[in-house]
């Protein structure tokens, strides 16, 4: 981890999430971005009137889901609809 940010306010800021901590923070008109090249925690903050951007790896990972669902046919529908189900329930993928 980077950085550890604890009750904090973040305001009017472009943030970059990969690599930092941040617990019990706020975050108000922030343009939030997560390249999936290492582990974010957010434990019990709130986004008021924030935009999320997936860069790097992050986006190729949400740019192949979009074409499993919408190029494989039914198969990949399932297979991206279950990834989803598993995120509501909780469950944990391999990484």
């Amino acid at each position: 981890m980077q950085e550890k940010n604890e009750n904090k306010v973040f305001e009017n800021r472009e943030l970059q999430l990969d690599g930092n901590q941040y617990v019990n923070c706020i975050f108000r008109n922030c343009q939030l971005q997560y390249g999936g090249l290492d582990t974010v925690i957010l434990n019990n903050c709130s986004f008021h009137q924030c935009t999320w951007t997936f860069t790097d790896a992050a986006a190729k990972t949400v740019n192949f889901m979009m074409g499993l669902y919408h190029g494989t046919g039914e198969g990949g529908k399932k297979l991206i609809e279950d990834t989803f189900n598993n995120i509501r329930k909780g469950r944990h993928q391999k990484e």
